[in-house]
């Protein structure tokens, strides 16, 4: 078992089980030999035997956590997370199995709070500091995501999360070579990662390469269908590369997911308002700020009806939103911002 040969291990589990068929310790060697060859079905049925006859509680709840973890059943680590650090067990792997499980379920309040009461654990613990760094991303506040980032840095240099959490926020800083760097390293060691393929993404919207970002951001929403942000940013490299038809289809599948989120209104405002389409863009863009009074897309809507009318008071406004609008489209909002402005949508990127 230590030496990873699990198939050699069931051998002589199997062939003690053979002569003792409920020998628990016997059990419970044969589900971690199980959850060793990643068939995780199997080791929860043991599992939950070794569960109801109440042998080792606390090792074979943490099991049956990690097994249901593996096969995406977050509802299922949660209730054994919360039972496990209800009894007391508050160890690095217990905790970040839990708050990655809130995490996934968008149980953010929930997340932070547990990540919050065990920032000394997670001080030391380079996995759990991985899952904190990611709440925090996720949550806005970038100083403890930073913090905890370079934690599991620290610890794994190969951290996918603290990579992740790191190259955002490089990004969002307008740190683009940082960023590019650690986007391209996850994807070297996770190529179905849908995040890095976002980040990859919106570094070429930056860099006004439209034709790759769109092919980037086209990974990302296959890898990521129900993220509507994905979805945002595929708009926004296909309309900033002049398919405005394009751009409509992929800001109406946005919303589709979710009618009432206020960026995705603002976004087709957005299109529409550099289609000409003046009224039917007011009408979005009143939707938006009635869900959302300072979304960032019917902003850049407003902006560029502004511009049509009258350039420099469009510009005026841009510059006084560019911050805001950076933070959506990450690098050198302004000149793309201003460019846009200045000419008419052409053919799409090839």
């Amino acid at each position: 078992m230590r030496g990873g040969q699990f198939p050699r291990a069931l051998e002589f589990i199997d062939a003690r089980l053979a002569r003792h068929p409920g020998d628990s310790e016997s059990l419970y060697a044969r589900a971690n030999a199980l959850m060793g060859l990643r068939k995780f079905e199997d080791a929860i049925f043991i599992l939950q035997q070794l569960e109801e006859q109440g042998v080792a509680p606390v090792p074979v709840m943490q099991n049956l956590a990690t097994c249901h973890f593996a096969l995406l059943q977050f509802e299922n680590v949660r209730a054994y997370g919360e039972r496990l650090i209800a009894a007391g067990e508050k160890s690095g792997d217990v905790l970040q199995l839990t708050i990655s499980a809130l995490h996934h379920l968008g149980d953010m309040d929930a997340a932070v709070k547990l990540a919050d009461e065990n920032a000394e654990v997670a001080a030391s613990h380079g996995r759990l500091a991985a899952s904190c760094a990611m709440v925090y991303l996720d949550t806005n506040d970038s100083q403890k995501a930073a913090k905890f980032a370079a934690v599991a840095l620290a610890h794994n240099p190969d951290s996918l999360e603290g990579l992740l959490v790191q190259a955002t926020l490089a990004a969002s800083e307008l740190e683009t070579e940082q960023a590019f760097r650690q986007y391209s390293r996850v994807l070297e060691l996770a190529p179905q990662s849908g995040r890095a393929w976002l980040g990859l993404g919106m570094l070429a919207t930056l860099a006004q390469e439209f034709g790759r970002a769109r092919e980037m951001l086209t990974r990302a929403t296959e890898l990521m269908p129900q993220h509507v942000g994905s979805w945002h940013a595929l708009g926004w490299a296909v309309l900033f590369g002049g398919d405005a038809t394009g751009a409509e289809k992929h800001f109406a599948h946005a919303l589709e997911l979710d009618r009432n989120f206020a960026e995705s209104h603002g976004a087709m405002a957005a299109m529409l308002a550099m289609r000409g389409d003046r009224a039917a863009a007011e009408r979005e863009i009143e939707i938006a700020e009635r869900l959302d009074r300072k979304n960032m897309s019917s902003q850049f809507a407003r902006a560029v009806l502004l511009g049509n009318s009258d350039p420099a008071a469009g510009r005026e406004f841009i510059r006084d939103s560019v911050r805001l609008l950076s933070r959506q489209l990450s690098a050198r909002p302004r000149e793309v911002l201003n460019q846009l402005l200045s000419r008419k949508p052409g053919p799409p990127a090839n």
